[in-house]
């Protein structure tokens, strides 16, 4: 089976540091997600990078749906899957983390230490498909290529769920990476974007 054009599938790979300048003050965001205060001052202030290696393998799709179906009569295809390996450091702070994050559409739970235990999924999506209004009004005119990813994140135990949208925008006549947040929990919305230089 041949593998799909990805040449509109953004390249996250390098090492990309966190824009305080452009990016929204986190403080709302993290108060909505329950990150005690103490936490909150120090991020506030501390220097963050994401050093990210993106990859593309084959991996197989079992496409027969009955229970009953003999090994003989299962029938295979590749698709091909991108997966994110991801280092966050913190500095100051020992918030750093480090996974793998495959971008699927699969949900998988992650332990994180700024936000515990979450349910993450990560997937390729068109920019007419983003669910909140005003992230999508914004890369339907900014956005700097035609697909982005979206990532939908659930803490059961703290009761928020975020739409994140990963993407390059141009900001002050420079390529950056953007992550547009939308968090919600009970009746509030707090939306944030944060803004990465790089890749270096």
């Amino acid at each position: 089976m041949a593998v799909p054009n990805f040449k509109d599938v953004p390249g996250l790979t390098g090492t990309w540091v966190l824009n305080r300048k452009l990016s929204t003050d986190p403080d709302e965001l993290f108060a909505l997600q329950g990150v005690p205060w103490v936490v909150r001052k120090v991020l506030r202030h501390a220097g963050l990078s994401l050093h990210i290696h993106q990859t593309t393998s084959l991996s197989k799709e079992n496409t027969c749906t009955d229970a009953s179906c003999e090994s003989s009569e299962l029938v295979d295809n590749l698709k091909p899957v991108t997966t994110l390996h991801m280092t966050q450091t913190v500095h100051p702070g020992r918030f750093d983390s480090e996974g793998s994050y495959p971008v699927d559409g699969n949900s998988q739970d992650v332990s994180l230490p700024i936000f515990g235990d979450v349910q993450m999924q990560l997937q390729f999506i068109e920019r007419s498909d983003i669910l909140e209004d005003s992230i999508r009004q914004i890369l339907k005119v900014a956005s700097l290529s035609d697909k982005v990813i979206q990532e939908f994140a659930h803490n059961a135990s703290k009761g928020w769920e975020a739409e994140v949208i990963w993407g390059f925008e141009e900001l002050e006549g420079k390529k950056c990476m953007t992550r547009n947040i939308s968090t919600t929990k009970d009746e509030k919305k707090v939306l944030a974007k944060m803004v990465y230089d790089g890749p270096n």
